[in-house]
């Protein structure tokens, strides 16, 4: 009797410790009472995620009715390097990660997906959210030489940005380590959500290392942002036409301190751009004497720039200070290194 008790004992702790199993193929529509639908069912937010047995593939599929767009929190770590999280959006943009902590992801509709692989044991729980999406624009806006810069993230909004040959996004986040609240922050080609081509989110396009351009045949864009965060993240907004050919360099100040940035135009002309509204002063540049640098109050168009200078001319005019909501730097040729105080 003791040794079946034993036995009985010693299965039943190591069914607990196994962790959940889930399978592949599993299809997850909208909720008719709208509420969150939770993987596994047990578990919520105020939980620690909890153990997925080894040696799995599961994914599902969600589906988002036309309307709505879907909230995305997973909570889990894996324990070895080949194991993954992973989610694809409709447009077919993947993120792979390998820990995640309760950092939102947003949908448009139709659908998106998401898969754990793991080959070691692993923790993974998730919550799905379904929300209206905004129906009306909150503002319509004309691009044109001028840049406009928005906090991307700090509100709730849907804007139409309209230009004469394509917008150029280029996102500042304010902690360029962590910048998940940019995920928030919709992209669509065209006039409206409805009819718009989902692109991706702000988050995307910084992870992307490159400015984001409106697709032949699109003059416009629609930006939604769907959640308020109190991240200072910053959007700068530009004609295409004038930007389309740079490959943009973030300057980021740090408040009292020196501190570098360098341009490489050998291969493509390089531009190092800010938006931070902190007094910065030029005291070094490192460049060719022959090589030419543009320096431009907002965007890099004849009607706004300062002046081009050669590396000789440029050098003679430091220490420079500048106070201006976009200022550019644009080199033709040869690499750049500046130093700046702050």
């Amino acid at each position: 009797m003791f040794f079946r008790l034993f036995l009985f004992l010693s299965v039943a702790s190591v069914s607990l410790a196994a962790g959940n199993v889930c399978k592949t193929s599993n299809v997850v529509n909208r909720l008719v009472n709208s509420k969150p639908y939770y993987w596994p069912a047990t578990w919520n937010e105020t939980q620690t995620a909890p153990a997925l047995e080894m040696g799995q593939t599961c994914s599902w599929t969600v589906t988002i009715p036309q309307g709505y767009y879907a909230k995305l929190v997973i909570n889990g770590q894996t324990q070895d390097s080949t194991s993954i999280f992973q989610t694809i959006d409709t447009a077919g943009n993947l993120m792979r990660t390998s820990q995640e902590g309760m950092q939102p992801y947003y949908f448009p509709p139709s659908k998106f997906s998401v898969t754990v692989s793991n080959q070691a044991a692993a923790t993974f729980a998730f919550r799905i959210e379904w929300k209206l999406l905004p129906t009306n624009p909150t503002l319509y806006t004309e691009i044109s030489a001028i840049a406009k810069v928005i906090n991307a993230t700090n509100k709730e909004y849907y804007i139409g940005c309209e230009s004469n040959s394509g917008v150029s996004l280029l996102p500042f986040p304010e902690n360029i380590n962590n910048y998940y609240s940019l995920r928030s922050t919709l992209i669509f080609e065209g006039g409206r959500i409805q009819r718009g081509n989902y692109i991706g989110n702000l988050f995307l396009i910084y992870q992307s290392g490159n400015q984001y351009i409106t697709s032949s045949g699109f003059d416009s864009v629609v930006i939604v942002n769907l959640e308020a965060s109190n991240q200072t993240n910053l959007l700068l907004i530009q004609e295409s036409r004038y930007v389309e050919n740079l490959h943009y360099v973030e300057l980021v100040p740090v408040l009292n301190s020196q501190y570098k940035a360098t341009l490489n135009s050998q291969v493509k002309t390089s531009a190092l751009v800010s938006t931070s509204s902190i007094k910065q002063t030029l005291i070094d540049i490192q460049m060719d004497d022959n090589a030419n640098i543009t320096v431009a109050y907002g965007t890099p168009d004849p009607m706004v720039f300062d002046k081009t200078y050669t590396g000789v001319e440029f050098r003679k005019l430091l220490p420079i200070m500048y106070d201006t909501p976009v200022l550019t730097f644009v080199l033709d040729s040869g690499v750049a290194v500046f130093t700046f105080q702050a």
